[in-house]
C-alpha cells in the first residue's frame, strides 16, 4: 500500500487515515511516501528532509507504517507514475494498492500519464469534505470493487472508503503555526520538531 503526499507537515488525519487502511488490509504495510516536488500542486514549503524527519517521528510505534524515501532520492519532480513503476517492479503480479483522498480522486485526469495506472495499481480512495466528483473517464478506468476481488488481481480496481474522514487541511495547520506556533492536529513531538527547528514561520518565543 503506497500513501504519497508532501506531508507539509504531516498530520493526525494522515496517520489515523495510513493506520485504518493498515489495519483493514493487515499484515500489508503502508509505505509512507512524502514527495520530493510534486508536479501538481505548489513546491513544498520545507524541505524533504524536514518532511521525512518529522514523518518518522509521526510514525514511531506504528509498525504498520513505514516511511519510505524513494521519491526523495529521484531527480526531477515526483511522479506518481514512475513510483508506481518502481514498486510494481520489486513486487510483481501481487496487488500494488495506491491510497489517495477524494479531492486527488477528482483531479487524478490532471496527473501525468495517469492512464497507465489501471495496468500499475488499484485505488484506495479516502473521504474527504467538499472533495469534487471524478471525471467519467476515470471512474470508468477505475471501476469500483469489493475488497476480496481487489486483492485477487494486481491492479485495475477502486475502493470507496467510508473511513476515516480526510478533514485535516495542511494548509490550515501551517498558518495555525505562523499565527499560534501550534496546531491541535499535531502529533505533539512532530509540534517540538516544528518548534525547535522554526519551521512554517513559526514565532521564535522570547
Amino acid at each position: 500500500i503506497l500513501y504519497g503526499g508532501t506531508f507539509d507537515p504531516v498530520h493526525r488525519a494522515h496517520i489515523a487515515c495510513a493506520l485504518a487502511v493498515a489495519e483493514r488490509f493487515a499484515p500489508a504495510v503502508v509505505e509512507m511516501l512524502p514527495n520530493a516536488t510534486p508536479p501538481h500542486r505548489d513546491t513544498p514549503m520545507t524541505d524533504g528532509e524536514h518532511r521525512r524527519a518529522m514523518l518518522e517521528i509521526a510514525c514511531a510505534g506504528h509498525p504498520a507504517l513505514r516511511v519510505n524515501d524513494w521519491e526523495l532520492r529521484q531527480p526531477g519532480p515526483s511522479l506518481m507514475v514512475n513510483t508506481l513503476r518502481h514498486f510494481r517492479s520489486e513486487i510483481g503480479d501481487r496487488p500494488l494498492l495506491l491510497l489517495i483522498g477524494a479531492d486527488s480522486l477528482a483531479n487524478l485526469h490532471r496527473w501525468v500519464e495517469w492512464q497507465a495506472y489501471p495496468q500499475l495499481c488499484h485505488l484506495l480512495v479516502a473521504p474527504r469534505p467538499g472533495a469534487a466528483d471524478a471525471t467519467a473517464e476515470v471512474i470508468a478506468a477505475f471501476p469500483e470493487l469489493p475488497q476480496a476481488a481487489l486483492l485477487e488481481q494486481p491492479a485495475g480496481g477502486r475502493l470507496m472508503l467510508d473511513a476515516p474522514l480526510l478533514d485535516i487541511s495542511a494548509t490550515a495547520v501551517r498558518q495555525q503555526l505562523a499565527e499560534k506556533g501550534d496546531s491541535p492536529a499535531l502529533n505533539r513531538d512532530v509540534l517540538e520538531y516544528i518548534q525547535r527547528h522554526h519551521l512554517y514561520n513559526v514565532p521564535t518565543l522570547t
